[in-house]
């Protein structure tokens, strides 16, 4: 299969996060846990720089081995994501935050612009662990610094308070689970 049509594919695939992120939420599932998690907004650059790690990792794998397998992870990832919050329309309550410096007013766009839902699983979480297995595969003199970037944008998600701390454990989930399910299904592309 042609990599630019898979790379088409998985534009197209996490594209319906954002029809399915203006949708109402139904559900919320915050712990007394979250609770005691202090907003920190500093986080915020881990959180934005999710994005520009997605762009490296496309870059930097695309003449690997691992492309085919990254992409279709990724495809199967979101899928099974959209899936879960198109039946299930969970999101996050966030907190009231009108004072503060310049971090915490791009955390406030971020609000304004990000819908409460989507929350569970964690698309950040399951994108960067997604991204950080292949990277990392790929370049192994890279690999901590691959993982503890990959941690920073983890813990930001709740730093920043935008996931709960049980999106993180379904990011995990359909991470491990889009390496199974793309490890059957690469066989046949």
């Amino acid at each position: 299969m042609n990599k630019i049509f898979l790379l088409i594919l998985f534009i197209v695939v996490k594209s319906l996060y954002v029809p399915l992120n203006k949708r109402k939420s139904t559900y919320y599932w915050k712990s007394r846990m979250d609770d005691k998690i202090k907003f920190i907004p500093i986080f915020v650059v881990p959180y934005i720089g999710y994005f520009l790690f997605i762009i490296v990792s496309i870059i930097g794998l695309w003449n690997s081995v691992f492309i085919y397998d990254f992409i279709i992870s990724y495809i199967i990832a979101y899928l099974i994501a959209e899936l879960f919050w198109y039946f299930f329309p969970n999101g996050v309550k966030r907190p009231d935050i009108t004072k503060g410096g310049m971090l915490t007013k791009i955390i406030a766009f971020i609000y304004l612009h990000d819908g409460d839902t989507n929350g569970f699983p964690s698309g950040h979480v399951f994108g960067t662990l997604i991204c950080c297995y292949y990277f990392s595969s790929a370049f192994p003199s890279l690999a901590i610094g691959t993982w503890v970037f990959g941690s920073l944008i983890i813990a930001s998600t709740v730093l920043i308070k935008q996931h709960y701390l049980v999106d993180i454990l379904g990011g995990f989930f359909v991470f491990i689970s889009s390496l199974y399910l793309g490890g059957l299904l690469i066989q046949y592309v």
